[in-house]
């Protein structure tokens, strides 16, 4: 089989356009490098992202720089395709209407480079634990989905369920976003930064690692003390209940959810192709079809701006709703086309459902509960088979693992409050030069009253604190508007341009104790503009000379950026072909800003007005 060539990821190369084709069949685990076109220090890096019938994409491969990403293009054009596509090979939601219409199956790859042990000691840690090896220090990440509705994800050419890609992938990208990969999101995320920040990773690692061990030693204990009678029949239950529950071969937490879905479909696949046709025929197949009439509209407006210039932006308008009609009138017909009835498929879908709902009635209330429940059941099982004289040992170690624990809780708790007051205010000034200068942030530290706490009260009190697998605190960061709005937590209130704007924040905080080295920003120029805009724009090249930054932006301040190994890509929608990707050189570059600046007819102005921006850049 004959190679590809390789390509050059200079940032401005005369000809690059990314929508791509190679002689042969390529790989899918192909590990085409890209020639270093200039120096530049990094740590981890996204390489590359390979999408193939993918949404209105064909094929599109992207080599992306080691710093300053930034992604344009008119509003409609498919930027939202690609977020969605790395999102998809970072272990997302799949779903069949992601695979181009006409196409037997869509697949996403991305390339990560690693840098030393040290840095990734975390992530290589999880690789370890699942058999997985970082190749030549790089990591690729697939993601297959097929027209029957069958989704695969690979980590170096191996089949592995999608919950192990997400929860490798949130060492390896933050995005930061309206989408569902959002770290920021999660409250979790909140102590891991606090803790980055205090320095406190290894500590933590070590407090949860004896956490653990103190867990399976209680586990055992309560199984060990039981009496023979009780034993023998806790015995004939949990080999019951380990049998019924490993015999249904539970897949991803999320099976029942897609499994009612496709039984939901299949068994109203009549009327859904019914209704999806009638649909279809309204949009664009009748000769009094809504395209029909918006097209005949479209060139009314077009003949209409040879004499008023200044309904462009009307015209442009219309352009976007066509685009968009004809997209959906796209994706129903092919929707359309692949659901017909299949009585068998759907008696085994029903079937299933009756197996996963009965595991639920027993077990748990999702199917991660269950999961649990197993895996609890087997340990009690050993913990039963162990010899009562096992006891005695058990109670000594459970009881100086939670000296350790009661020790170490109090040196992390104390560094975690010193470190929470500095870190809100350094937050604090950074938002301010992002226009969030009437936003507060406080990071909240809470603890949990529980009866049955391993932790004493400090004050010497009779009540007693839980102790969590990560110490003490209940970590979440709480926001306010203003000065008198109270404090609410942030998952609640921000949008997702605030949120970006604030984990811009958080990331030019604590960058140097950060391990993701690949972040993407989405919707972070949202209700900003002139100086705002700017100082956003700042803020990502200061990030960008220390990590690599993928920004997907509207605004030309933010778009003129050129710091060291800045790369500029435009993203545009073509009739025939679909969504496609340009690499821009420098005169393409300026024309870009440009058409951001003055809209689609670029000016003279325009175009001095993105020369003086690249300049200043360049300064």
């Amino acid at each position: 089989m004959q190679s590809p060539d390789f390509f050059c990821t200079d940032p401005f190369p005369n000809c690059c356009t990314l929508t791509v084709s190679y002689p042969g069949n390529l790989p899918l685990n192909s590990n085409l490098q890209p020639l270093p076109c200039h120096h530049f220090e990094y740590t981890s890096m996204l390489e590359e992202l390979w999408i193939k019938d993918f949404a209105l994409i064909r094929e599109v491969r992207i080599a992306f720089g080691p710093g300053l990403n930034l992604i344009t293009g008119e509003t409609g054009a498919g930027k939202s395709i690609l977020l969605g596509a790395l999102n998809l090979a970072l272990g997302g939601k799949a779903s069949t209407d992601m695979i181009r219409s006409g196409s037997p199956r869509a697949f996403v790859e991305a390339v990560f480079s690693l840098p030393g042990a040290e840095k990734t000691k975390d992530l290589l840690t999880l690789l370890a634990e699942h058999g997985l090896d970082s190749e030549d220090s790089t990591l690729i990440l697939r993601r297959e989905i097929t027209a029957e509705a069958k989704s695969r994800s690979f980590v170096n050419s191996r089949n592995v369920p999608s919950t192990l890609v997400r929860e490798i992938s949130r060492h390896l990208v933050d995005i930061h976003g309206q989408n569902e990969h959002q770290n920021i999101l999660r409250t979790d995320t909140h102590r891991q930064l606090l803790d980055r920040f205090a320095g406190l990773s290894e500590q933590t690692e070590t407090f949860r690692r004896l956490f653990k061990e103190r867990e399976d030693r209680r586990q055992k204990l309560q199984s060990v003390s039981l009496d023979e009678n009780e034993k023998n029949r806790r015995l004939e239950l949990l080999r019951h209940e380990i049998g019924e529950i490993e015999a249904a071969r539970l897949k991803e937490n999320n099976e029942l959810e897609e499994i009612e879905n496709q039984e939901n479909s299949l068994a109203n696949a009549e009327s859904i192709v019914k209704e999806l046709s009638i649909a279809f025929q309204g949009l664009q197949e009748s000769d009094e079809s809504v395209l029909s009439h918006l097209s005949q509209i479209e060139r009314n407006v077009e003949h209409a701006v040879q004499y008023e210039p200044g309904i462009n932006q009307e015209l442009d308008s219309l352009r976007e709703a066509r685009y968009l009609l004809e997209d959906a009138a796209a994706r129903l017909r092919s929707k359309a086309e692949k659901l017909e009835p299949d009585p068998e498929k759907l008696q085994i879908l029903r079937e299933r459902i009756d197996v996963l709902n009965g595991l639920l009635r027993r077990y748990g209330k999702s199917i991660a509960e269950v999961k649990s429940y197993h895996e609890r059941a087997v340990n009690e099982l050993a913990g039963i088979e162990l010899s009562s004289d096992e006891e005695q040992k058990l109670r000594k170690e459970i009881k100086e693992l939670t000296t350790q624990l009661i020790k170490k809780a109090r040196v992390i708790s104390e560094r975690r409050n010193q470190s929470a007051e500095q870190l809100e205010k350094m937050v604090q000034r950074e938002l301010k030069d992002l226009g969030m200068e009437d936003t507060r942030i406080r990071i909240s530290l809470k603890w949990e009253l529980s009866e049955d706490g391993d932790f004493p009260d400090p004050e010497g009190g009779t009540k007693k604190y839980a102790l969590g697998s990560s110490g003490l605190e209940i970590v979440e960061l709480l926001l306010g508007s203003g000065a008198d709005e109270t404090l609410r937590p942030l998952r609640k209130i921000a949008s997702g341009g605030e949120m970006s704007r604030i984990m811009l924040a958080l990331k030019k905080v604590i960058i140097d104790s950060d391990p993701v080295f690949t972040m993407l920003f989405d919707e972070v120029d949202t209700g900003v503009g002139g100086g705002i805009a700017e100082a956003v724009g700042q803020k990502l090249a200061e990030l960008a000379s220390r990590a690599q930054v993928v920004v997907i932006t509207h605004l030309h301040q933010i778009a003129g950026l050129s710091v060291a190994g800045t790369v500029h890509f435009k993203v545009a929608k073509d009739r025939e072909k679909g969504t496609s990707l340009t690499r821009l050189n420098p005169d393409q570059r300026l024309h870009e800003l440009a058409r951001m600046i003055s809209g689609s007819e670029v000016t003279d102005t325009a175009l001095e007005h993105a020369r003086a921006l690249l300049k200043n850049g360049d300064s």
